[in-house]
C-alpha cells in the first residue's frame, strides 16, 4: 500500500502536457544542430560558389590578359607595319622627285643636243661648200697647171704655189667636215651607220734595223704609218682605202701590201704602213703630203668617200 502511495505522489509531481528540462536540451540541442549544419550547408555552398566565382574571374582576367598581350602584338605589328608604310612612301616620294629630276635633266640634254644638231648641220652644211668650191678651184688650177707644165719657169712656180696653197685649205676644210660629220653621226645616234676615221696620225720614216724609224727628212723617209681610230668596226661589205696625196694635190700611187694589215691590231683601232709605189730612188721630196682615208660600200652605193685626212711635212 506504501508503494502506491508514493506512485501517486510522483504522478501528481510531473508536469502535465509539458517537457521536462533534458528534453528540452535535447530538442535545443538538436535545432542548434540543424541550424549549425544548415549554416554549414550555407556557408559550403556559398564558398563553392565564390571559388567558382573566383575561378571564373581568374580565367576572365587570364582571358583579358590574352586579350591584351594580343591587342598589343596587334597594335605593335600595325605600327611596324605603318612605319614601313611612311618610309615606303618617303622611298617612292624620293623616287618620283628623282624622276621628274632625270626627266627635266633628259629633256635638257635632248633640247641641247637638238639645238647641237641644227648647229652642227649649218656648219657642215657650210663646210661643204667651202670644200667643194676648194676643190673646184684646185681642178681649175690643177689643169692650168697642166697645160702650162712645158710654159716658163715663172708662171709654173706661181702656179704651184697657188695650188699647194689652196690643197693646204682644201685638207683642212676636209678635216673640219669629217669631224663635224662625226658629231653630227653622235646627235642623231646613228653611230651604227656612220663610218668616220678619228684621230688619224700619218707618221713618216724608214726602216732600220729590222724596225720602224720616224724621220722627217725627205732623203731618209720611203714609207709612212698610218695609225687611225674608227667609230666603229667595219662590216665585210665595207672596204677601206689609202690614198697618199703631195702638195699639189696629186695622188702618189701606193703598193698594195697594206691591205693585208687592214684591220689590225684590231677592227676600230688599226696601223699599217703604206710605201710608194715609184721606180724612182727617193720615194719622197721636200714639202707637205697628206694620208686620206676613203670608204667604198657597194651595197649602199658609197664610192671613195672621204672618212679620215692626216697631214705631214718634210724637209
Amino acid at each position: 500500500m506504501a508503494e502506491d502511495l508514493d506512485f501517486d505522489i510522483d504522478d501528481k509531481d510531473e508536469p502535465r502536457g509539458g517537457l521536462n528540462g533534458q528534453t528540452l536540451a535535447i530538442v535545443g540541442l538538436a535545432l542548434a544542430l540543424v541550424v549549425s549544419i544548415i549554416f554549414a550547408y550555407r556557408f559550403y555552398s556559398s564558398n563553392k560558389k565564390f571559388k567558382a566565382v573566383d575561378k571564373e574571374q581568374k580565367q576572365a582576367v587570364d582571358s583579358l590578359k590574352g586579350l591584351s598581350s594580343s591587342l598589343k602584338d596587334s597594335v605593335s605589328s600595325k605600327t611596324t607595319e605603318n612605319e614601313e608604310l611612311v618610309k615606303r612612301k618617303f622611298e617612292l616620294e624620293d623616287k618620283l622627285n628623282a624622276a621628274e629630276d632625270q626627266r627635266d635633266s633628259v629633256q635638257k640634254l635632248l633640247n641641247n643636243s637638238r639645238y647641237r644638231e641644227r648647229r652642227y648641220r649649218l656648219e657642215a652644211s657650210r663646210l661643204k661648200k667651202l670644200l667643194e668650191d676648194s676643190e673646184d678651184k684646185v681642178d681649175s688650177l690643177q689643169k692650168a697647171y697642166d697645160e702650162i707644165a712645158a710654159g716658163s719657169g715663172s708662171t709654173l712656180a706661181e702656179y704651184r704655189k697657188q695650188i699647194e696653197q689652196l690643197t693646204t685649205e682644201r685638207n683642212s676644210l676636209a678635216s673640219q667636215n669629217q669631224s663635224l660629220q662625226a658629231e653630227l653621226s653622235k646627235t642623231k645616234n646613228d653611230s651604227q651607220n656612220a663610218l668616220f676615221a678619228l684621230s688619224v696620225r700619218a707618221v713618216p720614216g724608214e726602216v732600220r734595223r729590222n724596225q720602224f724609224s720616224p724621220s722627217t727628212r725627205a732623203r731618209r723617209t720611203d714609207r709612212v704609218q698610218v695609225q687611225f681610230k674608227l667609230t666603229r668596226a667595219p662590216s665585210p661589205e665595207e672596204n677601206i682605202v689609202v690614198k697618199l696625196f703631195d702638195a699639189t694635190n696629186k695622188e702618189i700611187p701606193l703598193k698594195p701590201s697594206y691591205r693585208n694589215n687592214i684591220g689590225k691590231p684590231t677592227p676600230t683601232n688599226q696601223q699599217l704602213i703604206v710605201e710608194p709605189d715609184v721606180d724612182a730612188k727617193r720615194k719622197f721630196s721636200r714639202g707637205n703630203y697628206s694620208i686620206r682615208l676613203f670608204l667604198t660600200n657597194v651595197n649602199q652605193g658609197i664610192n671613195n668617200q672621204s672618212i679620215g685626212i692626216a697631214e705631214f711635212s718634210l724637209r
